[in-house]
């Protein structure tokens, strides 16, 4: 049972309930009238009863950067190497705005909503997702498994929509004159890159990160274990197949990789993103063949629409793109509109005598 505490004042009359039940360390709190008091100390043995009393005292004392901190070292340093390293870009940037001596207890949806409105004045929307997504992480993480006593205000705050407008796929046509440019570069190497991602369908990253020990010539397979989402095996066409046998080099060991320069992997930004190391030959490359508007990950687009062009299935694709979901690939579906009309073609007699 609680205690009730009358403490009559100079100017006012205060009540301090105090409730003391085994197991919990004593707690107590002061208000302005009696009934409130009860209510509150009632409510507290009721949650302690049925064991869903969370003490908010632990929380109060933590300030927003602790908090982010530990969530860098226990979750992101989990994750991949790319994933943990957009975590701490985003853990920096959220501390820049909030500053590193704000209270957890103070972070609310307005706070969060200010600052989402001024980062949008210099960053994407799908910066703002990203930076949104480990916030909300962050507090689900430190309620359901830290045992702090903290709701998540992040589910009441709009984040903003992605557009997905630019979905650029190279034509066939598109495709050989880059290619053939890219044999004239002086890195050896971009002409088989490009080539295998697309015909593979595979991240600029991932495909950059390869090594010879996940490339499996004979069944022309090749086992991605760095990925965005989970392993996968992707299947090479024969001219991929083709390209990566003849640039193989003799005793080639399972560690080497099969695009990037040994003496390159040093540098913290082609360790954390392999393709940069292509970034430079591959800009030259599109402007020799008029394309300065396609990127990299535009090769991995048309991988995916030529796929779905030759009547690979909607599943299939997934697969071999690495996509969870359905919803992932369907967006590739808008592009085919030219594709659909000469499908429906074959029905274009039904009907007429």
């Amino acid at each position: 049972m609680a205690r009730i505490q009358t403490r009559q004042g100079m100017k006012r009359t205060t009540y301090t309930a105090t409730v003391r039940m085994k197991g919990f360390a004593p707690l107590a709190r002061t208000f302005d009238t009696k009934g409130e008091a009860k209510a509150w100390a009632a409510d507290i043995e009721k949650e302690m009863r049925m064991g869903r009393y969370q003490d908010a005292r632990p929380a109060e004392k933590l300030t927003f950067a602790e908090v982010l901190n530990r969530y860098l070292e226990q979750v992101s340093t989990t994750k991949r190497p790319n994933s943990e390293r957009r975590d701490r870009d985003s853990v920096q940037a959220i501390l820049n705005g909030f500053g590193p001596e704000i209270a957890l207890s103070s972070i609310n949806a307005q706070r969060l909503a200010a600052y989402r409105d001024a980062r949008m004045k210099t960053i994407s929307p799908s910066t703002i997702q990203k930076e949104f997504a480990l916030l909300s992480h962050m507090f689900n993480i430190a309620s359901r498994e830290w045992g702090l006593a903290v709701d998540n205000p992040v589910r009441k705050v709009s984040r903003p929509k992605i557009r997905n407008g630019r979905t650029r796929f190279l034509t066939k046509e598109e495709a050989q004159r880059l290619l053939d440019c890219a044999k004239t570069s002086k890195n050896e190497k971009l002409y088989p890159y490009l080539l295998v991602m697309m015909h593979t369908g595979m991240r600029p990253s991932e495909a950059a990160g390869l090594r010879w020990g996940d490339v499996d010539l004979d069944a022309r397979l090749v086992k991605l274990q760095t990925t965005k989402t989970d392993m996968r095996y992707v299947p090479l066409t024969k001219m991929a197949e083709s390209a990566l046998r003849s640039m193989r080099p003799g005793g080639a060991t399972k560690d080497m990789y099969v695009f990037l320069p040994k003496s390159r992997m040093d540098s913290a930004e082609i360790t954390y993103v392999p393709c940069h190391y292509f970034k430079r030959s591959f800009t030259t490359a599109r402007a020799k063949a008029g394309l300065e508007d396609v990127h990299l990950h535009d090769l991995r687009h048309t991988a995916a629409s030529h796929l779905l062009m030759s009547g690979v299935d909607i599943r299939t694709l997934a697969e071999i793109l690495g996509h969870k979901t359905l919803q992932m690939v369907l967006r590739y579906t808008h592009l085919l509109n030219d594709h659909k009309l000469k499908a429906v073609e074959g029905i274009n007699s039904l009907g007429l005598e």
